[in-house]
């Protein structure tokens, strides 16, 4: 008996012998796969260097406190606690010296505005605070005897004209039985900062001189002012 052929793989169209084209997305796909390619090799470059530049910085780090290290047993701990405690000095003589005050300038200031024919007797100061303003003050208390009445009226003119003189205010006064002269009190004040050193130091530079004061016995004598 002969073998029936099953017609089912008879071709119903003809088979054409032409190759198949590839489909379009390949192209597409391979491009994506090569920036994504790039993407990740940038990223793993980018990691690589990071990483690098860490273990660098590391080094650096390590090597600076070697060699802060060797520089402070070559100092040796006495040296650096000396220079310590030479700095803390220097910054306490620097806060004194903006603290400091000088009295030169209100001897300055008398010599310059009192009249030939008044005389100090007393001088004294203490450090006030003004009541109105706050600020530092240094009040002066002065006794001292007049001519007369007339020159001591000349006299409150006078300090009017100080730079540093302010409110000067006459007090207790009486008349002496034997020469007529005016026995007096005088109370004024001058702002701290008028005599702070700095101060002092700066307009002796910018003078050139040094003001000149006469104290014998508490008394200023006046050397240049005139009635």
């Amino acid at each position: 008996m002969e073998p029936i052929v099953s017609t089912s793989f008879i071709p119903k169209r003809p088979v054409s012998t032409e190759p198949v084209a590839p489909k379009q997305r390949s192209g597409a796909v391979g491009l994506l796969s090569f920036i994504t390619f790039i993407i990740v090799l940038g990223t793993a470059v980018a990691f690589v260097g990071v990483y690098l530049y860490g273990k660098s910085l590391d080094s650096q780090k390590a090597q600076l406190q070697s060699q802060l290290a060797q520089a402070e047993n070559g100092l040796g701990s006495s040296f650096i606690s000396d220079m310590q405690r030479l700095s803390q000095r220097i910054t306490g003589v620097k806060t004194l010296i903006n603290n400091h005050v000088v009295v030169s300038p209100i001897f300055a200031a008398l010599q310059a505005t009192t009249l030939q024919s008044v005389q100090y007797k007393n001088f004294t100061y203490q450090f006030v605070t003004d009541p109105t303003t706050s600020a530092k003050m240094v009040q002066v208390t002065i006794t001292g005897v007049a001519k007369n009445y007339a020159t001591l009226a000349l006299q409150s003119d006078a300090y009017a004209k100080s730079s540093i003189i302010r409110n000067p205010v006459f007090s207790d006064l009486t008349v002496e039985d034997k020469t007529q002269n005016i026995d007096f009190k005088l109370i004024f004040s001058v702002a701290a900062s008028d005599l702070s050193y700095t101060t002092f130091i700066n307009n002796l530079t910018q003078q050139g001189v040094v003001p000149a004061t006469d104290v014998t016995n508490g008394a200023v004598t006046p050397a240049t002012a005139t009635q």
